[in-house]
């Protein structure tokens, strides 16, 4: 089946017809002017409907410059109504592989596409397959787990602040708790390992209080800290990581609360500094000293002499946890 090329008055190209749109549309002011100075030197393809205007198959962005300058017709090549999805999805794929690779998330909206029509896996393979486009199965099928998931995260894995593993394992929430999440990272733009830490913490805290993590994330707590639009992006991690731990880890989260505030009375000196025995299971504890003279050596010794007077470093050194407490 042969493209004609032919003029075609703007007024009777439907852009609200996506059907085959799948490429990321970014934006046109670059295009448009380019487009101004020489003409529209690629035209798009575009398939006569049965009412006799048009959608486009490949060239939204194209159209879309056209129009902002005003064009009445521009050039195209046309399609018959007659040709089916798979032929117009594997001419807009070639016309776009043919400028540059496919993204990801082009990737994805083409198999999206490609599952609405074929309803399987297997369908989705052998249909790439056919219009030239190899993926993995492993990759199709993750693909396609992700359009069954609420837009939220849908949205959230296309604008790159959702990775897939992380989209993946919120399969198994509620809409709502999915949305909740979707919506936090939306906010804060957590890295791949801390969605990792932050998701893990939070099935943890539902999973022991028998609630949903949409119901843990609308504790006072947790919303003042996403409601709190003062506090920068970075500040506003700490306050919920460490607001997810001294939940999950309360009897250690209290211990560090307490050490750290009995070594704030002990008047370290700079280049001084004392650490606890890790998670507190054990009674050692450490001295770190650097110095750069001996000068700066024998002073931090007298600082140790007075430290060791100091009943803070007693109530530090005293702290019992009974073996039967749960920390964790």
């Amino acid at each position: 089946m042969q493209a004609e090329h032919t003029a075609i008055d703007t007024a009777f190209i439907d852009l609200s017809d996506k059907r085959y749109l799948f490429t990321d549309q970014r934006g046109i002011d670059t295009l448009a002017d380019s487009v101004g100075r020489v003409g529209l030197i690629n035209p798009p393809i575009l398939q006569m409907r049965q009412n006799g205007d048009y959608r486009v198959v490949s060239g939204f962005r194209r159209v879309s410059a056209c129009i902002r300058l005003n064009f009445r017709q521009i050039p195209a090549r046309t399609i018959g109504s007659e040709a089916d999805f798979l032929y117009c999805i594997r001419i807009a794929v070639a016309d776009n592989a043919s400028a540059r690779a496919l993204s990801l998330a082009e990737q994805r909206r083409l198999v999206e596409k490609l599952y609405d029509l074929c309803g399987s896996k297997e369908a989705v393979s052998s249909a790439l397959d056919q219009i030239g486009v190899f993926m993995p199965g492993e990759l199709v099928e993750k693909f396609i787990r992700i359009s069954t998931l609420p837009p939220a995260v849908q949205e959230g894995y296309a604008e790159n602040y959702i990775s897939l593993n992380t989209a993946l394992a919120m399969e198994s929430m509620s809409r709502a708790s999915a949305e909740a999440v979707a919506r936090l990272f939306e906010i804060l733009r957590p890295t791949v390992n801390r969605q990792k830490e932050i998701l893990g913490g939070l099935n943890d805290l539902a999973g022991r209080q028998g609630i949903t993590i949409e119901s843990v994330l609308r504790s006072r707590e947790f919303a003042d800290i996403l409601e709190a639009m003062d506090i920068d992006r970075g500040r506003r991690m700490h306050l919920l990581r460490s607001e997810i731990y001294k939940r999950r880890y309360p009897a250690l989260s209290s211990a560090e609360a307490e050490f750290f505030r009995h070594k704030n009375n002990l008047g370290l000196e700079e280049g001084m500094d004392l650490k606890p025995p890790q998670n507190f299971e054990d009674t050692t504890y450490t001295v770190i000293l650097r110095f750069s003279s001996t000068r700066q050596l024998c002073c931090q010794a007298e600082t140790l002499g007075r430290i060791c007077r100091n009943p803070d470093l007693e109530v530090i050194l005293k702290r019992e946890i009974e073996d039967q407490q749960d920390l964790y």
